[in-house]
């Protein structure tokens, strides 16, 4: 069977870390790309996301700073090396492994996020907050049982505005623009609350969860990591059975 349009952009959708600074994204793109990302799924349609469009650059570099911070914190000082070598595995040649690893515990991976012209920054940056009460606290019905008897009422908007920003990777791509998902500057408590006190997101009903860097590519990614095929990750019936075509 032949892939049609939208298999071909899933599958060729890559993540940009290197923008043409100097061209901006224009609004009526951002627009067409958060607009698509509001056609993503949510339970009962409640739609528990909003997204600020940060194009300041004092903004964008306090963001990006937090995210190289943690990064050479997590992979410079607390990750052994073996575990990173383990996670890397698929990097076939020594020297861009060895590469790749440097940029990481170094904090060079995300330095493009602060949108500055010396690293190929990002124009835009897209943070992406959920409504921590969804669903579960936010009906009269069941009200007060988020987190008891089982209820988790934050995961579902923690699944839904993970499919917007899915579905906003893929319009961008669809549009020419490059987009790159990151959460290491959102993975720490005091960079969330951080973060959100600069942005003026309503914390804690409001978390920032996600972000989603926007801009031209300074040149298209052809390849990337390798992909398991369905019968590596796929079961029929019951775990450990393979699913084959």
């Amino acid at each position: 069977m032949d892939e049609n349009e939208t298999i071909k952009m899933i599958k060729s959708r890559r993540a940009i870390r290197d923008y043409v600074t100097s061209k901006d994204v224009p609004d009526e793109l951002i627009y067409k790309i958060i607009e698509a990302g509001a056609y993503a799924p949510s339970a009962e349609n409640q739609q528990p996301w909003r997204v600020i469009v940060v194009r300041n650059k004092k903004l964008q570099r306090l963001i990006g700073q937090i995210a190289v911070d943690r990064t050479i914190e997590l992979f410079g000082r607390a990750t052994p090396r073996e575990e990173i070598e383990r996670r890397l595995g698929y990097i076939e040649s020594k020297v861009s492994l060895e590469r790749t690893i440097d940029i990481l515990i170094t904090g060079q991976r995300f330095e493009y996020i602060k949108g500055e012209p010396e690293t190929n920054g990002a124009p835009v940056i897209l943070v992406l907050a959920i409504d921590q009460t969804h669903v579960g606290n936010s009906q009269a019905t069941l009200r007060g049982t988020g987190g008891v008897y089982g209820w988790s009422s934050p995961r579902h908007a923690v699944i839904a505005g993970s499919m917007m920003m899915q579905n906003m990777a893929l319009a961008a791509a669809a549009l020419g623009i490059g987009s790159c998902v990151s959460s290491v500057q959102l993975d720490h408590f005091d960079d969330v609350g951080a973060i959100s006190k600069e942005l003026g997101i309503p914390y804690p009903h409001w978390v920032p969860i996600l972000c989603l860097t926007l801009g031209y590519p300074v040149s298209e990614r052809t390849l990337g990591p390798p992909r398991q095929m369905p019968e590596e990750i796929a079961f029929l019936d019951k775990w450990g059975k393979p699913f084959k075509k």
